[in-house]
């Protein structure tokens, strides 16, 4: 089953959100930034996917596109010219295009512009699909180089869950499970605490040998699978929410196409 709503911008202009589900579940996908705005689950009324509560912090599901953060000035340098973009780049403030919604897929695409010239000087096309089947979401993305010279980029990812999942459930009672173990403060480990003051500042894993997270309670959860990243951070604020980000290194696209290997999200 698919559904579209059509609702106004901060300028003014129309933009839609788009939705797909299925008995188990149902995900809504907004033009701008195509964003994931909710994978919520049927059968239990649980919403997996942070809301954007400006009191703690407004993003919900930013695509990092140029950049993954910023340059150590916060000014991209390319040809001998300077270009702002901001942190993050300017994918995650973008409004996307929707070229293809069916029972099961959504696609949004965004092209270079006047306005993502004036912040990078590239001709591109960023393609997100999102496919549902089950309690899973495939998410593939495809970047595209249509100018005749070499593009440099970074690219990630940045997804942002309720934590906790249910009313009744504690930040603290939620942990990270990991399907590898990994180097964390000189330890090996699979399993992750949801540390407060460590997750402020940021747990960073270098060149993860894990395909696979799980934020959980032992009951229910958030599985996110991933593949090719050589950075993964997870972070949290106010203890409110819980965000799994993931990055490249950069890029060089020679008049050519790049595929990210597929992520996943799942709710159990």
């Amino acid at each position: 089953m698919q559904s579209v709503i059509i609702k106004a911008n901060e300028l003014g202009e129309d933009m839609s959100t788009y939705t797909i589900q299925n008995s188990f579940v149902s995900v809504t996908i907004d033009e701008h930034a195509a964003e994931i705005h909710s994978f919520f689950d049927r059968e239990t009324n649980i919403e997996a996917m942070w809301q954007g509560d400006k009191t703690y912090w407004a993003g919900r599901n930013p695509i990092l596109f140029p950049m993954v953060g910023k340059t150590w000035d916060g000014i991209l340098h390319i040809q001998g010219n300077e270009y702002h973009t901001g942190n993050h780049g300017f994918a995650r403030n973008s409004e996307f295009k929707c070229i293809k919604h069916t029972d099961t897929q959504i696609v949004m695409e965004l092209c270079d512009s006047e306005e993502t010239l004036a912040q990078y000087p590239f001709h591109f096309r960023l393609e997100v699909t999102y496919t549902l089947e089950g309690k899973k979401l495939d998410i593939a993305y495809r970047i595209e180089n249509r100018d005749i010279c070499a593009m440099p980029f970074n690219f990630g990812l940045h997804p942002a869950f309720n934590c906790p999942l249910e009313k009744d459930k504690t930040f603290d009672a939620y942990r990270l499970e990991l399907n590898q173990k990994e180097i964390l403060n000189n330890q090996e480990v699979d399993v992750i605490a949801l540390d407060k003051d460590a997750l402020k500042k940021t747990i960073i894993i270098q060149n993860p040998r894990s395909t696979c997270t799980k934020l959980t309670d032992g009951i229910h959860g958030v599985q996110v699978e991933y593949q090719g990243y050589p950075w993964l951070a997870y972070w949290s604020l106010m203890h409110r929410l819980f965000v799994l980000s993931h990055g490249t290194h950069i890029q060089i696209l020679r008049r050519m196409k790049f595929r990210l290997k597929n992520v996943k999200e799942q709710y159990y």
